[in-house]
């Protein structure tokens, strides 16, 4: 049965229920308000009765008193009421205290048996009242509990292979749905996860034969295009003879486009050994200071052509824990970016700090035009570039970001962005292993 069925009948049998009980008492109140009105009228006989014995005789009085008797239901109410009536009528006082006596006996004993059925069914009443209630509220409590165990416990569950799945730890190995709407819910859900699974697994598939045609055609292109800038480097220095200058300024264009190929070759060899786990970490306690300077000075000449400053502003006495070339490998291409966005007569502050969760952080910030929103996670995707710099000192590959994403995970940090445009951008990376240096210590 659907969870639907299920609560429109345990829902119909609540009602039904509970409104049954209802109704038994509130027909048992009626009956409780019938035998007050019976006992109140009882009181006002009595009353009658108790002046009747003071009241001078009057016709019109006896009429009225008539009337009363007539009024009453019961026959042996009636009769001593008639009774006492009578002797109203003969003035004969000893007969009349005497009837009036019997009367009021009779009106006593109608009474009290009145007052004990009021109580007997006024106990029926509390009763059905505490049994609507019981039935209100045990509906109640099992309606909780069948929504608590067919749609809340089965939405946790769920939930909980929906975060698996977030998580790769998705599995198939669970009982078979049930056939209700959570149970259709969790099918359809089966069928999109095996389906994501599915075109994941093929997306890897295709992504490792990129990955290994991208390392084989690297390996083959490196040796001839080393060849041809060899080549193009002997006619330039004039060795097969003097060329004139049209002819070697060809040349230089030639040989600054095989620079910019090797260089892609080499980028695409580094990513490639990356993605595949080839590139092991030579890890190394490192002097930030000496290590950020030494490759701020081998970018001074770059920063000199781009009439652009470099500052570093940073804590003395650090010490991380890195691979020196790969981590040189990807401050270089955070700064030489900054240094090719940097308007002229700008800086470029390399900085570093401790954060909250106990990382250094490594910030590199230019006055540059700044990186929209949208495309601050993009840029660190293979093949993705920003908007085109004004400064041409550098041509990208569109891989070095990639890198140096990949090369800060291996170390175990993070990278990421901060721009705003108009703004400059402040490129930042973690390092999570630190300390302080042993001159530090001992000073």
């Amino acid at each position: 049965m659907t969870i639907r069925g299920q609560l429109n009948l345990l829902t119909a049998v609540v009602i039904g229920g509970s409104g049954f009980a209802g109704y038994q008492a509130y027909e048992t109140r009626r009956e409780i308000e019938a035998y007050d009105r019976s006992m109140n009228d009882s009181l006002e006989t009595r009353s009658v009765l108790l002046l009747l014995e003071d009241l001078p005789y009057h016709d019109d009085t006896f009429r009225r008193l008539q009337v009363e008797r007539d009024r009453l239901q019961e026959a042996d109410r009636r009769r001593a009421f008639g009774n006492a009536v009578t002797t109203y009528a003969t003035k004969k006082r000893p007969e009349l205290r005497r009837s009036i006596r019997r009367a009021l006996k009779v009106e006593a004993d109608h009474y009290n048996r009145n007052r004990g059925k009021r109580s007997e069914i006024e106990a029926r009443f509390e009763k059905l009242m505490m049994l609507s209630s019981g039935i209100l509220g045990l509906g109640l409590f099992l309606v909780v509990l069948t929504i608590h165990a067919r749609i809340f416990r089965a939405i946790n569950r769920l939930s909980r292979r929906m975060l698996d799945f977030l998580v790769d730890r998705y599995s198939f190995q669970f009982s078979q749905p049930d056939e209700t709407e959570l149970g259709d819910l969790q099918r359809t859900f089966n069928s999109l996860a095996q389906k994501v699974i599915n075109t994941t697994d093929e997306l890897k598939r295709l992504d490792q034969a990129k990955s290994e045609f991208l390392s084989i055609a690297s390996h083959e292109l490196r040796t001839p295009m080393t060849s041809i800038k060899g080549s193009l480097s002997l006619l330039a220095t004039g060795v097969v003879g003097q060329l004139d200058v049209g002819s070697l300024r060809l040349i230089k264009i030639a040989e600054g486009e095989t620079d910019r190929l090797i260089r892609l070759i080499n980028d695409l060899l580094d990513l490639a050994k990356i993605e595949s786990g080839g590139l092991p970490l030579n890890l190394d306690w490192v002097q930030w200071d000496e290590f950020c300077g030494k490759t701020l000075e081998g970018l001074a000449g770059l920063a000199m052509r781009a009439e652009v400053r470099l500052e570093l502003v940073s804590i003395p006495s650090i010490e991380v824990s890195i691979d020196r070339d790969r981590m040189q490998q990807v401050l270089t291409n955070l700064v030489s970016n900054a240094i090719k966005f940097s308007p002229k007569g700008s800086a470029v502050r390399v900085s570093i700090s401790r954060a909250k969760t106990g990382d250094l952080v490594v910030s590199v910030q230019d006055q540059g035009p700044g990186i929209a929103s949208e495309d601050q996670q993009l840029i660190f995707e293979k093949f993705r570039q920003g908007a085109t710099a004004a400064n041409p000192l550098v041509k990208g590959t569109g891989l070095g970001l990639a890198i140096a994403k990949a090369l800060v995970a291996e170390h175990g940090g993070s990278i990421g962005v901060e721009s705003a445009i108009g703004k400059g951008s402040s490129f930042w990376f973690t390092l999570p292993k630190w300390r302080e240096s042993e001159l530090a210590k001992v000073a």
